[in-house]
């Protein structure tokens, strides 16, 4: 049975994100680099309806916009070089109570796009979310681990699919806990990024 697509931000029934709606997305700014990656993109500016857009992906499971931000997602990379395509994975906890993981989704659906592949290499423990937290406390970071398997073998260049960036702090663990395992290059892409996000220094 297919069920109607109904736009993700003013409902209508269409294509998701309908054509007057993405009149009024604002493309993200030149992105800083977050610490330890090599280069970052961002989607759309997380305000407005871009940030009605996301949220509802992210807190209410709305994935009729998934397709579209993944293409629009996978053409800021373009023809990086990178071997495998990952994401920012949100704890075991949350998981199981939203039944899905929002960063897989759209990893998922990028790497498809990129003609790359797929895989879980980050495992994120429990702890506190970042949403909600200071600039400060989103600094330490979430709690990662690499999976074995890639400890064993470890591609040379990762793109890390996130959601949000707010403050840079979940990709720089997630290029943190990568590097120690073994990849030699990260590239960070979001769907979108908060006005005030990190500002260390211009991507590439």
């Amino acid at each position: 049975m297919l069920f109607p697509t109904h736009c993700a931000i003013c409902d209508r029934p269409g294509a998701s994100p309908c054509p007057t709606c993405v009149l009024g997305l604002r493309r993200a700014p030149a992105l800083a680099v977050p610490p330890g990656l090599d280069r970052c993109h961002a989607l759309l500016t997380f305000e407005g309806p871009a940030r009605d857009l996301v949220a509802r992906l992210k807190y209410h499971n709305a994935r009729g916009a998934v397709g579209w931000l993944a293409a629009a997602m996978a053409a800021l990379v373009g023809d990086e070089l990178v071997d495998l395509v990952t994401w920012a994975p949100t704890s075991r906890r949350r998981r199981r109570r939203r039944g899905f993981d929002q960063g897989e989704l759209l990893g998922r659906r990028v790497a498809g796009e990129l003609g790359r592949p797929c895989r879980s290499l980050l495992v994120r423990h429990g702890g506190p979310p970042q949403t909600g937290r200071s600039r400060r406390a989103r600094w330490i970071g979430p709690p990662l681990d690499a999976h074995r398997r890639l400890r064993r073998d470890p591609p040379r260049a990762v793109l890390v699919v996130d959601d949000i960036i707010t403050t840079g702090a979940s990709l720089s663990a997630a290029a943190r806990t990568l590097r120690k395992a073994g990849v030699a290059e990260v590239v960070g892409l979001a769907a979108a990024r908060t006005p005030a996000g990190p500002s260390r220094r211009a991507a590439g």
